[in-house]
């Protein structure tokens, strides 16, 4: 079984006793039904799951009940045992097929008989603008594929040593040799296994077969085409577009991506509503670009300038040519792999729900990501795939002018963690605890005016306890 966060966060909405319904948002075979299922085995006496999409029947049946009684019993008929009141969980999953089920959510909630969650793959493009359920009645929690941390549970990885990281990035102390070769092994093979659950128990289960998990991979990229001809309605063409073109822009455009690459004449604010149905569906990534360095950072991005990332990283490199999956995997650098290290970044960044924009700076070049911080400034992230990770030009231009009063940018690379005035260099695989070392604002979080945790220390020489890690 893979442990999920998103168990933590089911645990919470039950316990919170809001009898608020759960509405689980995301993209296609990220885990959602099977995440559901292991929580109510654990903590309902009785569970009723209802897929719509599986079962049309059902799917007409409860669109069309006139009241809650209705619903209820229409429920029943589709239940191998009886519903308990006060200990069972109701699971219906791709709501997205009958979307009038959510209009009874409010009055199921006040009835309160039975726990509700609700889920489909779809829901972003389905619902957006047309819900009709009351907000108030409703808890929304989005998942995503398994992130850094996740995969590294699954391969053996001891939570202790991943505490241990956190803390060494917290202190600015470098992370013992043994545990930075072996993280950075761990890195690159999520880079390219991803954290699909399907894939990643493949690659458990095969021990290592990376041609297996290439071909779950590119199976589950072929549904994500075959969803967007499905759900893109007469927009489905240049959907599929823009998903074809994704991987290219990546390398080619510096990782911007040009519009005119869809079709002659394609311009943003006509094509605008194709890329959001990609970021609604959960299949890509948006990177804002900002006009200036500066809290809050969405009052000056701007949407026609962006970046499209793939929202899983094993998912991207299957697209690409073998070789490529192969040097990322075997640390080779003759390739151009910036743009595919970005790709993860984000992917992490998302899974921490940072929201993600880049700045340019004249002159001086792109900072890569760059976030809020709770200290009522700005974080500015630049990634290196390469060796030469001291040069970073567009951080030290921002650092150096007085206006933007930023004091701290993070360097992320294959180096150990280092610090050099007010640039600190962390490790790629601890992107996953970047929003705690660097106190990064996140919807999750209360924003709250105080000190940047990442603050300098003297290497005092105090070493992180070696543990095995899987590698």
């Amino acid at each position: 079984m893979l442990e999920r966060k998103i168990s933590d966060d089911l645990l919470e909405w039950k316990r919170s006793g809001t009898g608020k319904a759960l509405l689980l948002t995301g993209a296609r075979q990220i885990g959602k039904s099977y995440a559901v299922r292991e929580f109510a085995k654990h903590e309902y006496a009785h569970y009723l799951e209802i897929n719509l999409y599986e079962n049309k029947q059902a799917a007409r049946a409860l669109a069309s009940a006139n009241d809650v009684q209705e619903f209820i019993s229409r429920l029943t008929l589709f239940s191998p045992s009886t519903l308990i009141p006060g200990d069972t969980l109701i699971f219906i999953d791709e709501v997205q097929e009958a979307p009038d089920v959510m209009t009874m959510v409010k009055f199921l909630v006040a009835d309160g008989r039975f726990d509700y969650v609700f889920s489909g793959s779809m829901l972003g493009t389905e619902f957006k603008g047309v819900r009709s359920y009351p907000v108030g009645s409703v808890i929304e929690k989005t998942m995503r594929p398994m992130d850094f941390e996740e995969f590294c549970w699954a391969i053996g990885v001891q939570k202790s040593t991943l505490e241990n990281i956190r803390e060494s990035c917290r202190s600015v102390t470098p992370i013992d040799r043994y545990i930075h070769d072996a993280m950075m092994t761990n890195f690159r093979t999520y880079l390219v296994v991803g954290g699909m659950p399907e894939v990643v128990q493949r690659f458990l289960d095969t021990k290592g077969d990376l041609a297996a998990v290439r071909a779950v991979q590119n199976e589950l990229n072929r549904q994500y085409r075959h969803d967007i001809s499905q759900y893109a309605g007469n927009r489905a063409l240049q959907v599929q577009e823009i998903f074809d073109q994704l991987p290219t822009q990546l390398i080619d455009g510096n990782g911007r991506f040009a519009v005119s690459s869809i079709s002659t004449g394609a311009r943003y604010d006509r094509n605008q509503k194709d890329f959001l149905w990609l970021v609604d569906a959960g299949v890509a990534l948006k990177t804002n670009c900002v006009t200036e360095p500066k809290t809050p950072l969405k009052r000056t991005a701007q949407s026609p300038k962006f970046k499209l990332y793939q929202s899983d990283t094993g998912m991207l490199m299957a697209r690409y040519p073998q070789p490529t999956a192969q040097a990322a995997y075997l640390d080779d650098s003759s390739p151009n792999l910036g743009a595919i290290y970005e790709n993860v970044i984000a992917q992490e960044l998302t899974a921490q729900g940072i929201p993600l924009y880049y700045y340019m700076a004249k002159k001086h070049g792109e900072v890569d990501f760059i976030a809020d911080t709770n200290a009522d400034s700005v974080m500015p992230f630049e990634v290196k795939s390469g060796r030469s990770y001291r040069t970073h030009a567009a951080i030290d231009a921002v650092l150096a002018n007085a206006e933007y009063r930023i004091s701290q940018g993070v360097v992320l690379s294959r180096s150990n963690i280092a610090q050099d005035g007010g640039t600190t260099y962390l490790p790629l695989y601890a992107t996953y605890c970047l929003r705690d070392v660097c106190n990064l604002v996140s919807p999750s979080t209360v924003s709250t005016i105080g000190d940047f945790s990442l603050t300098v220390h003297r290497n005092t020489g105090r070493r992180v306890r070696s543990e095995c890690l899987t590698g």
